[in-house]
């Protein structure tokens, strides 16, 4: 069997458990997966389309008092830090969405575009197995499923820094936590991710740039006992398959979704 790819079915060995890699390396290309097609709750991997969808439309949008933003249930959200009467521009709540997650700046984005316009981000980025449900809620506005495929497809469209600087920039300056990045500790890297929560659910993918060569790689669970346990083994076949390919990191751009 191919060594690469037992080391993604070690990580599918539990149920509810997807993981997809594309390694360019000078040895070639190589991708493989284990439920990599399955389709499983997208979660805040949905706030890649709706970024793409905002950032060409954001000359025609208006600011937003922080006061106007939050609900009486966002408790959570990084804006409860801020002046109730700040006003941010449209460009900081991208920013602050992608960079933090947050569900009230993606409830703006989401109320500023619809489901039409990320729906053609979705196809733009060719990921054809993620549909949105834009009734269910989850706190953010709408909801979805991906596959694992998929969101290696929405990354790498969303880091295209030619059509979507601000997205690009915001995922470069995102919350960091220690699932991919854990197999990706050298030294000089550089760790972007964009975080939430959502029990039972823990989604991580990522581009990481490499000496002598780059990985894209997606993990998606769901029913998971413990996420926490999760994460630590997706970290943990990340470098294993660093290793296997004899790739040291240099920098990783992530989203790291939850929720």
């Amino acid at each position: 069997m191919d060594q690469a790819l037992a080391i993604l079915q070690g990580f599918g060995r539990e149920p509810g458990r997807s993981a997809y890699a594309v390694v360019r390396s000078a040895a070639g290309e190589w991708s493989g997966g284990v439920e990599s097609d399955t389709p499983r709750p997208a979660a805040s991997l949905l706030k890649l389309p709706l970024a793409m969808a905002v950032e060409p439309r954001i000359a025609g949008l208006y600011g937003q008092r922080v006061a106007d933003l939050l609900a009486p249930d966002d408790d959570g959200s990084v804006l409860q830090a801020l002046e109730s009467d700040r006003v941010l521009s449209p460009g900081e709540l991208l920013r602050i969405m992608l960079s933090t997650s947050d569900n009230p700046c993606a409830r703006w984005a989401w109320l500023s575009v619809g489901s039409g316009a990320v729906e053609v981000s979705l196809h733009e980025a060719a990921a054809h197995s993620t549909t949105l449900d834009p009734d269910a809620g989850e706190g953010m506005g709408f909801a979805g499923v991906t596959t694992a495929r998929d969101a290696v497809a929405l990354l790498r469209a969303a880091l295209d820094p030619g059509r979507f600087p601000v997205t690009s920039g915001a995922l470069g300056h995102s919350i960091r936590n220690s699932r991919i990045p854990l197999g990706a500790t050298d030294l000089d890297v550089r760790i972007a991710h964009k975080t939430g929560t959502l029990a039972g659910v823990g989604h991580d993918v990522a581009h990481l740039r490499c000496r002598g060569g780059d990985m894209w790689i997606a993990f998606l669970a769901e029913e998971q006992h413990d996420i926490l346990v999760t994460g630590y083994e997706m970290g943990i076949c990340t470098r294993a398959l660093l290793d296997h390919f004899g790739l040291a990191v240099v920098r990783t751009a992530s989203a790291d979704v939850t929720a």
